[in-house]
């Protein structure tokens, strides 16, 4: 996949024909199988659970798909080129990067509804008790809307290829890719309600997935393509120093946490990893997986999508 992390259809299947490992699919936790959740879909992509749930984006078959209690259910169809995905409570949130919306959904199904139009590459996606928060890529810009209804406001302009979002505590964390096409000065940004953005820390090479926790913002480095130069770092809410927990990735894509440890993707070497928080032993906990890519983590699994094989796909904890 080519990341000046412009997504669009023809940049990823241009990045599909090689450079990812191949062999055999394989866990390494303790000989846990690899369950297959769901075939036969049309380039998954972005994941997002609720605990007892698992929604996607079929990229190029323009579908919202849920899984739940293993089965999936379509919520929406003839979206256009969806990508990020986010949940709460009582909806399912999601980005159209070529039609330029942010929609949602009832978990329940019904008739999808459209939150924000006219957006320049919409793709990250995240929620709070009141907001909608996403990115436009193309436009460089954050925005937002209330949930409650209304037009969506800006709260951050002139960021370069803005891409994953996360919100924690009522601050709103987000990865730059950078400028293309060296993307080697790519950032993480923090901006409280109210406030301006501030650079958290710079000069990252491609960083691309976000995820926070009451005491820090991970992220992962995607690196230069194919050069085995992605990581996986961290650093206090407030800032600071920055910490490296994994080094060497090759495509390091995206990630999610549990209390005590990281998960990500790397779609370029097909495994799907894991370190503890405070740094020690990044191990690999699947193998062989073909473009693995969106990533969920429960109280029972670790979840991926594979957008190649077109599968969903998971190992027990």
């Amino acid at each position: 996949m080519t990341h000046a992390r412009v997504l669009v259809a023809s940049a990823l299947l241009a990045g599909c024909g090689g450079g990812v490992a191949t062999g055999a699919s394989t866990s390494t936790v303790g000989g846990a199988p690899i369950e297959t959740l769901a075939a036969n879909q049309s380039f998954p992509l972005q994941l997002a659970s609720d605990g007892s749930a698992l929604y996607w984006t079929n990229h190029l078959g323009g579908e919202v798909v849920a899984s739940i209690g293993g089965a999936a259910k379509v919520l929406a169809t003839k979206q256009d080129y969806p990508y990020g995905i986010a949940v709460d409570g009582d909806a399912v949130y999601w980005t159209t990067l070529n039609g330029g919306t942010v929609m949602k959904i009832a978990k329940t199904g019904g008739t999808p509804e459209t939150v924000a139009s006219d957006q320049l590459g919409p793709t990250g996606i995240a929620v709070d008790e009141n907001f909608i928060y996403w990115t436009n890529t193309y436009a460089g810009t954050v925005a937002r809307a209330a949930k409650s209804g209304g037009k969506p406001e800006a709260i951050a302009k002139r960021q370069a290829q803005p891409a994953s979002i996360v919100v924690s505590g009522g601050v709103a964390y987000w990865t730059n890719h950078g400028t293309a096409p060296a993307l080697t000065d790519g950032s993480v940004m923090r901006r409280a309600d109210g406030g301006e953005p501030v650079v958290l820390v710079s000069g990252r090479v491609n960083p691309s997935g976000i995820a926070a926790d009451a005491r820090a913002v991970f992220w992962v480095d995607h690196g230069t393509e194919g050069g085995g130069d992605g990581s996986v770092m961290s650093i206090a809410l407030e800032g600071g120093q920055p910490t490296q927990l994994a080094a060497g990735q090759r495509g390091a894509q995206e990630l999610a946490l549990d209390d005590a440890n990281v998960y990500w993707t790397n779609e370029l070497d097909g495994t799907v990893s894991r370190v503890a928080k405070a740094g020690s032993g990044p191990s690999v906990l699947v193998r062989g997986q073909d473009r693995p890519y969106g990533l969920a983590v429960d109280a029972s699994h670790v979840t991926w999508t594979a957008y190649r094989e077109g599968a969903i796909k998971r190992i027990t904890r």
